[in-house]
């Protein structure tokens, strides 16, 4: 149980106390009891005595609804309550009725031993559930490299899944795989004109074609192991060049997934869906949902708040994009209990229809967790970095991370909330100094380390006194555990970043003020360095970034 959890409770016991002494006028359920415990900011017009408070709490203006009196007079008298529990060293009460809280020495200590005896599972396993949760990211169709906009995606979806897992949660991760469709088309006859030329014979590209040179780097790739196979231009070797052509640019996407730390479970084909027979049985199963109209199958989104229904299958018979992507949300449903989409920002009207698709099925709508990422924006020299020198008209992920390092595109895409645009400073990024976020962060693990070393082994002792730093970079250890739920009901995985780097910050304002070698006590503080660096780790892991032991 973290610090702030058992403070929490022994407030409740208070109460608990109160009401067997019938203090209060109406009666309540003690269990349903909410109240915030906030980190306490006295401003010090009201804190004359430059008390350092440790938590605030509102509960007092809560409780009012249950007593007929001013909350200053109700927080007087749980304070007074609150005091016979020896974790409170003081206790006081703020107008209009606040309660600001000094907690004793022992209680940090102990808190502290409990995280070092965590060790890297601090937080971990706070949820028991059987359900089955899949998250799908990145997807991009094997028409092409990665590019930034991909590396948001994979650092986002790599990192949630690291973080559900962490707190004790079943999940897959998995990569859906647009290798069907005219796209496909496009891209065997790109393809093929630059496999021509390098054979010296010239023809005009397509009209509508992909004209990038990770296009002629697949050529290149097809030359080399199959030689001049794909020449002759007969049906049976176009079609096998079409899934020859994707293969090669998924397996180069795989590839640049893992330069970038990134690892995914499952990797679903579109084309697969057709040839196991998962797409028609689709049409059957919304057949009571459905309609037809001049010679097309329309889904009747409109009866679910969607602002026009849905084309399922269109008048020359084809399908429609969305009907094998419902097809697919079927398919991930059968393997899962709850589905998390990561999409880019593009892909927002999709949403809607999806939803109502999956209501449609049989399926909780709620159980389809969308997510959309916005644009990145790269800047060097305080100026938009755009042209590539592979593609020349886009930056990849494996040009960023020639340019940056992993560890730091990963860190900085990551310091944001995923619904905002985000400019990355390449600049910044690969700077050594306090401005870095990622440096910051990495350079107070590698300190920990160093001082690890240099310490006597870490033994426990209760006579420890610690300092107002101490107490407050235990206090910021501490919310790690509760930072862990709140990211896995959010989803917001900046909150991990922005933690880290307060907590580097925290640590290096302990290290400036505190003297550790050759203190009486330095065993124990022992103990404080080595939670701090086991967090550091853990945090940095979860972010799939390294944490060196030296820099």
């Amino acid at each position: 149980m973290t610090l702030k959890n058992i403070v929490k409770n022994t407030i409740k016991n208070a109460v608990k106390s109160l009401i067997e002494e019938n203090y209060f006028d109406n009666q309540f359920d003690l269990n349903s009891l909410d109240f915030a415990l906030t980190e306490a900011k006295v401003p010090d017009d009201l804190n004359q005595d430059n008390v350092v408070y440790h938590f605030s709490t509102n509960l007092a203006f809560i409780l009012k609804q249950f007593k007929k009196t001013a909350p200053e007079i109700i927080a007087n008298q749980l304070a007074t309550t609150m005091l016979e529990n020896k974790i409170f060293q003081q206790v006081d009460v703020a107008k209009p009725g606040f309660i600001n809280i000094v907690l004793n020495n022992s209680v940090f200590l102990e808190t502290m031993l409990n995280i070092y005896q965590a060790k890297n599972s601090f937080g971990a396993n706070v949820f028991d559930s059987k359900e089955k949760i899949n998250v799908e990211y990145v997807s991009a169709n094997p028409t092409g490299f990665l590019h930034v906009g991909h590396a948001r995606g994979a650092a986002f979806g790599d990192s949630l899944v690291r973080i559900l897992r962490y707190a004790g949660l079943n999940v897959d991760s998995e990569y859906y795989v647009n290798d069907a469709g005219n796209q496909i088309n496009v891209l065997k006859d790109s393809i093929y004109v630059r496999y021509l030329e390098l054979f010296g014979i010239n023809q005009p590209m397509p009209e509508d074609c992909y004209r990038g040179s990770d296009i002629i780097w697949a050529a290149q790739q097809i030359k080399d192991k199959y030689g001049d196979f794909f020449l002759e231009k007969t049906p049976q070797k176009q079609a096998e060049l079409k899934n020859v052509a994707s293969a090669i640019l998924l397996d180069k996407i795989k590839s640049d997934l893992a330069e970038f730390n990134v690892n995914i479970d499952i990797y679903s084909s579109e084309k697969k869906l057709s040839e196991n027979n998962l797409i028609n049985p689709v049409i059957q199963d919304l057949k009571t949902h459905t309609y037809t109209q001049d010679g097309a199958l329309f889904l009747k989104t409109t009866d679910y708040g969607d602002d026009k229904d849905r084309v399922l299958v269109k008048s020359d018979g084809s399908f429609t994009y969305l009907t094998p992507d419902i097809a697919y949300h079927k398919s991930k449903f059968s393997r899962a209990d709850k589905l998390i989409n990561i999409w880019g920002a593009d892909h927002s009207g999709y949403i809607a229809r999806m939803k109502i698709a999956m209501q449609c099925l049989g399926f909780n709508p709620d159980k389809l967790d969308i997510l959309t990422i916005q644009l990145v924006r790269l800047i060097k020299d305080g100026e938009e970095f755009k042209m590539s020198k592979r593609a020349g008209t886009c930056v990849t992920l494996a040009d960023l991370l020639e340019v940056s390092s992993a560890d730091a595109v990963r860190f900085m895409m990551l310091t944001r909330e995923i619904n905002n645009k985000f400019d990355f400073d390449i600049d910044l990024a690969n700077s050594h100094d306090a401005n870095n976020p990622v440096f910051i962060v990495q350079y107070a693990h590698s300190r920990a380390v160093s001082l690890i070393q240099k310490l006597k082994p870490a033994t426990f002792s209760d006579q420890l006194e610690l300092s107002e730093k101490a107490k407050r970079l235990i206090l910021v250890l501490d919310n790690f555990a509760e930072l862990i739920k709140t990211i896995v009901s959010t989803t917001k995985v900046n909150l991990l970043t922005q933690y880290l780097i307060d907590l580097a910050k925290a640590f290096n304002s302990f290290y400036a003020e505190q003297k550790l070698l050759n203190h009486p006590h330095e065993a124990t503080y022992s103990i404080l360095i080595n939670a701090v660096a086991n967090v550091l780790k853990t945090g940095l892991n979860l972010i799939g970034v390294s944490a060196p032991d030296k820099m």
